[in-house]
């Protein structure tokens, strides 16, 4: 049973009302009405809703509680798998899959970091600059050294560790296994994984961290990409304002005391709750004109540069489709174009933005138009973000902006 056919099949009104409200997002609402929607229900949604907030030892024991009563049932089994992976249990992740897709093989990333666990060493809270590169102004890049290799990598939250062309991959030595399909934004291509030995930023070390190749990553977008599942190992904090970036260890008062001097005492101006669907995938709550209950995909990495009536160039800070703008009260002969400038504020959580570029894709159906079922009104981007110093806690699931 898939998990369209499970919502649709739930019993009564608070099991309906239950899914409704996950899929709006509205996720505090959708655990609530969960403790009245039958045990089947219950478990799902509660393991969906503490998921997606990083509570995964919670969430596995929802999925456990599922597994029991209805053995046959699928749907989970991946998310359970990603759960693992965020606690950094590898082994458990590989004998989890290896039970649950029984004959099927089982994924090459999955065995090679089982194999060649993820390690970190961070000493002390670490500032690294802003590197100078022909995308800085629109996706910032900072020098790090892979495999022995000097390389300037950009930070995108778009992505899972290590981002890169699969050309790229071969001239660094990184030994590539096909692994299926991916998206590249909106593109349909083939993807390869691998592993890098050491990536080095700074002082901070980590080894064996996953690779992900794509040949559509060639020409002007020859790039080396650190993604979420990067910036989750530590304390984050992208930097704009001062074109630097800042890490700390997670979970560690002293090191967080000291990247928190290193922001100056900077007045907070908003704390947001984010969540997180399979490895990359951030969400949060946004707003476009009188609308303010959309979810927002959090990708840092979108480089859409677009002029209109001869005005400068300007970055989009937002992307999605034409259908969307129309829905939200832009005008049809508007919302057809490939980008524009919009007068209605556009929101993350409390913050507000007015006289803003927006972008408009071309595919008529997206890749990130939902997440686990939650509907994903539109990618929000650097533009947007590049106005503050953003810090990412995914202890806490919370994004604070000075």
């Amino acid at each position: 049973m898939s998990w369209t056919s499970l919502r649709w099949h739930a019993q009564g009104a608070p099991a309906r009302a239950a899914w409704r409200a996950w899929a709006r997002g509205d996720i505090d609402d959708a655990e609530r009405l969960a403790a009245h929607a039958g045990h089947r229900q219950h478990a799902h949604l509660r393991f969906l809703t503490s998921y997606v907030r990083g509570n995964y030892e919670q969430a596995l024991t929802h999925y456990e509680a599922i597994r029991r009563l209805y053995p046959a049932y699928t749907e989970l089994d991946e998310p359970a798998a990603h759960a693992l992976l965020h606690l950094d249990r590898p082994a458990e992740a590989y004998a989890h899959v290896q039970r649950r897709r029984r004959k099927r093989p089982l994924p090459p990333d999955l065995v090679s970091r089982m194999d060649h666990p993820l390690g970190v060493e961070i000493d002390h809270a670490t500032v690294l600059p802003f590197a100078d590169h022909a995308l800085a102004p629109y996706l910032p890049a900072v020098d790090a050294t892979l495999d022995g290799h000097p390389v300037r990598t950009h930070i995108d939250t778009g992505g899972t560790f290590l981002v890169m062309g699969t050309r790229r991959a071969d001239a660094l030595g990184i030994r590539l296994i096909s692994s299926g399909k991916n998206h590249h934004g909106t593109t349909r291509t083939d993807l390869y994984t691998g592993m890098a030995r050491e990536l080095t930023l700074g002082d901070v070390v980590l080894t064996n961290v996953p690779v992900e190749a794509m040949p559509t990553l060639r020409d002007d977008q020859d790039l080396v990409i650190i993604g979420t599942n990067v910036l989750q190992r530590f304390l984050t904090t992208v930097d704009y304002p001062r074109r630097r970036l800042l890490l700390s260890r997670r979970r560690d008062p002293r090191q967080a005391a000291d990247h928190l001097a290193l922001l100056d005492g900077r007045p907070e101006v908003a704390r947001v709750p984010f969540y997180l669907w399979a490895d990359h995938y951030m969400f949060a709550r946004g707003g476009f004109g009188t609308r303010q209950d959309l979810n927002f995909f959090i990708d840092s990495g979108l480089v859409y540069v677009g002029q209109e009536d001869g005005s400068p160039p300007r970055q989009a800070c937002l992307y999605t489709t034409a259908r969307r703008y129309r829905s939200w009260g832009v005008h049809r002969a508007r919302a057809a174009r490939p980008h524009f400038s919009v007068d209605e504020p556009i929101r993350l959580g409390p913050l507000r933005q007015d006289d803003q570029f927006v972008a408009t894709t071309p595919a008529r159906r997206v890749p990130w138009a939902s997440f686990g079922g939650v509907r994903i009104d539109g990618l929000l981007s650097h533009s947007f973000l590049d106005k503050y110093a953003w810090t990412l806690d995914f202890d806490r699931h919370e994004y604070t902006f000075r």
